[in-house]
Parts: C-alpha cells; sequence; structure tokens
C-alpha cells in the first residue's frame, strides 16, 4: 500500500465564502476573485512551496532613481546684448524597459532652465544605472503640460539640445494604476482571453470588465493617450443593470450577465480586443446564473439565472454570431425545481459534463457534438455529493467528488476520486464498480482485508481476483472473504439500470399506443460486459448466461456480441425493457433489438 502526506497552505478566503470564488490558472500560479477580497493568487514554487498572496498590480522593473538634468548654456546671444536669449523649463523624466519589454513607471522629475534654440545649448539628462534595464526611454514636458516621448537611450544619459527635441505627446509615458485598490472595488469574476488577464464585476461598478496589459497579467497601467496593449476597461450598457456574473473565452471574450450575454471584440467579430478598439454586442437576451460556465470544444455550456436548465452558447455562420441551445429540454424532470450547484468537464477517456444538483444528487451529460447527440444520466449515492472537480493525471481527467455521507454512525464528508472506466479485458481484476470503495493488493494473497474504518458495520460487496463476494459486513474495520485474493475492492454496492422508452409503432390500426403490447424477446448487444439482467417492464429480470469455455474455478471473461433473451408475458399499454446490473462489473450496452406483440 502507498503512503499519503497531506500538505497545507493557508488561504485568505472564510469557508462560507468559497461557493462564490472564482478562479483561473496559468501554469503554477492561479488568480482569485471575489466580492469581499482583494485579488490574490497562489503560487506554486515547488511540490511543498506554495503560498496565497494578493496581486500587486503594476510592472516588476522599478522606476530609475537619480535623475539629474543639467543645463549647459555657453550661448546667451551675448552678440547682441541677449536680445534672443530666453530662458525657457524642462521638464524630464525617464522609464526603463526590461529585457521582456516591460516599461516601468515615470521617475522622479528633473527640471533644468535652458534656451535650446540657440546653437552650443544643451541639457544632459543622467540617472542611476537600473540593473534590470535594457534601455530606458526619456519623456520631456513644457512648463504645465503633459509629457511626451523624446528619445532613447542604451546607457544612464541622455542630451536634450540643437534646437531642443520636440515631445512626441501621441506617445506618452504609462501612468500607474490599479482599479480594486479598496472595498467596493474587488472583482467577483476572472479569466484569460488573448493573453490578457480579464477581471469582472465589482460592488461600484458591477457591470464593469477591466484587462491587464497585453501578455503582462499583472499590470494595469496605462498610458495618456491610450496605446492599443495598455490596460483596458470598460462598461456593459444596456436596457437593464447588466452585473458581469462570470467571463469565457471562446471565439470572442464572453461576458455572462445577469441580462443577457455580450460578445466583446476589436470592432469587427472577431478582431482582437484593445485599449483603443473594443465593441461589445449583446448575442442573447438570457441571463447567466454565477455557475462558472463549461467551455467543452467550441461550445459553453451555462446555467441560466432564471428557470431549472443547462443552456449552449456558440458561434453559428448562419447568423454570424452566437446562439444558444437548451440541452436539457429532453430530460426536464432531471432539473425541474432542482439547481446545478457544481460541475466539471472530463474529457478523456471519454468527454463527459459531470454536474452535481441541488439536492445532493450527480448527473452526467454525454456529449458528441459533431453529431449532435446528448444524454443524461442521473447517478444516485449512498451519500450527498457536495461538489465535483476533474484533474489530469497520467494523461486522462480523474474526477474527485465531495461526497457527505453518514457512516459508522457519523456524519462526514469524504473527498473520493472516481474509478476510470474499464478500457480493456485485462484491466478486470483492477476494475471498480463499488461506492465508496478502497482498492488493495497483496503480496501474498489474502484472505482477511483490512483498513476498511471508514465503512465500519456497514454491508459491503467485495470484487476480489475477478469474483464477486456479497453480504459482507465490516466489523473491526475488516471483512473476511472466505478465500485468499491477491487483488480485492471493498465497497457499497449499488445498481445500474436502464429502461427503455415505451413503443411507438404504427400499423394499419393506428398507433401501438392505444393497443395493448408486449415485448417477446430483445437481442441485447454489448461490449465487455458481464453479469447484467434483462426483463420487460413489470415483468421477472433475467441474468444472461455468459459462461463458455472458462473453467469452473475461473471467472467468467467478460463478452463482446448479441445476446437474446426470451422474456416473461407482460402485457402493458406502453411496454418497455429494463437492463440492470447490479454486480460490481462492467455493463457497455450498445444496442438494444426489440420483438413485439400488439393486440387490436
Amino acid at each position: 500500500m502507498g503512503a499519503a502526506r497531506l500538505y497545507r497552505a493557508g488561504m485568505p478566503f472564510n469557508t462560507v465564502d468559497l461557493p462564490e470564488v472564482d478562479y483561473v490558472q496559468s501554469a503554477d500560479v492561479i488568480y482569485f476573485a471575489h466580492l469581499n477580497y482583494p485579488p490574490s493568487k497562489l503560487t506554486r514554487s515547488g511540490h511543498t512551496s506554495w503560498a496565497f498572496a494578493e496581486v500587486t498590480f503594476g510592472p516588476t522593473i522599478t522606476a530609475p532613481t537619480g535623475v539629474v538634468a543639467t543645463a549647459s548654456k555657453p550661448n546667451t546671444d551675448a552678440a547682441n546684448n541677449g536680445d534672443n536669449y530666453w530662458l525657457r523649463t524642462a521638464h524630464y523624466a525617464v522609464a526603463a524597459v526590461n529585457e521582456a519589454g516591460q516599461i516601468s513607471r515615470l521617475s522622479a522629475h528633473a527640471t533644468a532652465s535652458n534656451d535650446l534654440s540657440l546653437k552650443g545649448n544643451l541639457n544632459t539628462i543622467t540617472w542611476t544605472a537600473h540593473p534590470d534595464a535594457e534601455f530606458y526611454v526619456v519623456f520631456k514636458r513644457d512648463n504645465d503640460g503633459t509629457f511626451g516621448y523624446i528619445g532613447r537611450a542604451e546607457e544612464a544619459r541622455f542630451v536634450d539640445g540643437e534646437g531642443g527635441i520636440a515631445p512626441d505627446y501621441a506617445d506618452g509615458p504609462r501612468v500607474g494604476e490599479n482599479p480594486f485598490a479598496g472595498p467596493g472595488d474587488y472583482p467577483s469574476t476572472v479569466t484569460f482571453h488573448q493573453q490578457r488577464l480579464l477581471w469582472g464585476r465589482t460592488r461600484n461598478k458591477p457591470n464593469g470588465i477591466w484587462g491587464s496589459q497585453a501578455a503582462d497579467f499583472e499590470n494595469m497601467d496605462r498610458s495618456r493617450p491610450s496605446k492599443p496593449d495598455d490596460a483596458l476597461t470598460m462598461g456593459l450598457v444596456s436596457d437593464r443593470v447588466n452585473a458581469v456574473e462570470q467571463l469565457a473565452s471562446l471565439r470572442s471574450l464572453l461576458a455572462l450577465t445577469s441580462d443577457g450575454i455580450f460578445a466583446i471584440n476589436g470592432g469587427q467579430q472577431g478582431d482582437p480586443m484593445t485599449a483603443t478598439q473594443i465593441v461589445a454586442d449583446r448575442q442573447v437576451g438570457r441571463g447567466a446564473s454565477r455557475l462558472n460556465p463549461i467551455v467543452l470544444d467550441s461550445v459553453l455550456f451555462f446555467r441560466p439565472n432564471q428557470g431549472s436548465s443547462v443552456r449552449t452558447l456558440g458561434y453559428t455562420f448562419e447568423v454570424d454570431g452566437y446562439k444558444s441551445n437548451d440541452v436539457a429540454i429532453f430530460s426536464p424532470h432531471f432539473f425541474d425545481g432542482f439547481e446545478i450547484v457544481s460541475w466539471a468537464h472530463q474529457q478523456e477517456p471519454y468527454s463527459a459534463i459531470w454536474a452535481v444538483r441541488s439536492d445532493g444528487k450527480l448527473l452526467c451529460l454525454t456529449w458528441e457534438q459533431e453529431q449532435q447527440v446528448w444524454g443524461w444520466t442521473l447517478c444516485e449515492f449512498a451519500g450527498f455529493v457536495e461538489s465535483v472537480a476533474v484533474i489530469t493525471e497520467r494523461g486522462m481527467d480523474r474526477v474527485y467528488l465531495a461526497i457527505r455521507r453518514t457512516l459508522a454512525g457519523q456524519e462526514q464528508v469524504l473527498i473520493e476520486r472516481m474509478a476510470l472506466p474499464l478500457l480493456v479485458a485485462d484491466d478486470l481484476v483492477d476494475s471498480c464498480y463499488l461506492d465508496c470503495a478502497v482498492t488493495q493488493k497483496y503480496d501474498p494473497p489474502r484472505d482477511v482485508v483490512d483498513q476498511l474504518w471508514h465503512l465500519e458495520g456497514e454491508a459491503v460487496t467485495a470484487f476480489a481476483d475477478g469474483y464477486v463476494v456479497e453480504g459482507l459486513t465490516v466489523t473491526g474495520g475488516k471483512v473476511a472473504l472466505g478465500f485468499a485474493a491477491s487483488t480485492v475492492t471493498v465497497g457499497l454496492p449499488y445498481s445500474g439500470e436502464i429502461e427503455t422508452l415505451p413503443l411507438t409503432l404504427m400499423g394499419q390500426q393506428g398507433s401501438a399506443h392505444v393497443s395493448r403490447q408486449m415485448i417477446e424477446e430483445v437481442t441485447v448487444r454489448v461490449e465487455k460486459t458481464r453479469g447484467i439482467k434483462v426483463g420487460a417492464s413489470g415483468g421477472e429480470l433475467f441474468e444472461v448466461k455468459q459462461r463458455e469455455y472458462e473453467g469452473l474455478d475461473q471467472p467468467i471473461d467478460l463478452k463482446t456480441g448479441d445476446y437474446d433473451v426470451r422474456l416473461s408475458a407482460a402485457w402493458s399499454n406502453a411496454a418497455t425493457v429494463r437492463v440492470v446490473q447490479d454486480y460490481p462489473l462492467p455493463a457497455t450496452i450498445n444496442a438494444l433489438f426489440l420483438k413485439p406483440r400488439v393486440t387490436k
């Protein structure tokens, strides 16, 4: 058995605030947003080195220091008694630029009084060399005007002379900004889009969106006048209050608000947004909830802020915009009266969205966008599911659940990892089709399984070296198998069930819905399956017999193929077929072929 160690890192959030925390990850840094807390981040610098910190907005390179402007004025127009000598005061400031192209804020100002229109006069600006500077940019202003660019210096020295360099006021310096400086200005949602870190919705500006400089996530500085790669800000305006619930990156930046969904671009559809060109177009008139959206391929899934449903949002060429569809319309009974409170997308091995319902049940949406086919499944546990997350491990997405259970007479919340589905036949002994289970390997084999304290007093089932052992009860953290086994999984049993829709057959007498009907026989097409039972609705269940060439002392192999099952007579006005798996064994049903009988 392996060993586990807990690593703890103190977080700034109170437990009751965690449902409202939004986050986004970039490599080893996770950024967090919450209305009641300053923007923060969790940085991983080693396997056992994790640290929370508030985000300090601004460039990482500091401004140059020791700036001095010295006037050299050998020409005072003495030949004309100084009639053409006119002193003017110039203000100078310097910014440093590092190797990554990040520009510092301006240094302190230095002044020099001179008449640079006279030949020979010049102002020399010097400063302390910056250790991180690749080069420097120098700005100038006259009297009380604004600063403009006058030149670049490779060294810590610049000369302004020969008539005086006129400032380029269209190329101004960066000005320090932090739009989230205090309570009321803390954002509640965060995402990445087009190399920018985007924040949205504060108490003081619920419809506001702020973006960092391009490729500089923690820099909100802006130039005067603005430049395309500056930090940006905007407010969404419509006929109602548009509180930004979530931000998502798709073809455009999508702002999911309480009253609609906006696509934000840089002018034309799909153009990159900049600080000087940004346009928001309302796409959908349905508001979204605070539940974080899921992006699956080129489609966004979101929960509306009204009603009980799940909707998609995707770009379509037909309307040259985004279109929304209801993907819960075929399974409304799964959603009426409930809400999705947590969900996550599992990309591999099968594309599925796992969604936690407000009553603690787990829904699974399988989605094939290419075929426009989807379906919902209800998963019930011996406990209340609180939340779900997906973590990629060794090329597979693993589903983690927080489940509140009452075990051994005590209520507790367990963090459980869902087992992977069976991929090849050789995996059968290592498979897990039990709830709240643990798998243990023994060498040499053992007939007693221990370390089951979390299941104390519970009726459990074991799957040992390919055999099912039922009717066990955990006592003293142990169960006795009755035989020695090398690989054993012990957990709570559960049952999986499929039921077909009622038959709808059209004949000379009209629809079969107005006649009595019965399913006489069914052919079940399975893949890598064992131990299923088949029966008609209201009738007896028959186990599919699969043992063929295996020895009596060997477990039955998994089978792939078609099996014919005759069913007991069960007449009804809505005949259906049930397929049940109540053993801890794999079952994949690819098709059901029915042979019905209909009365007049």
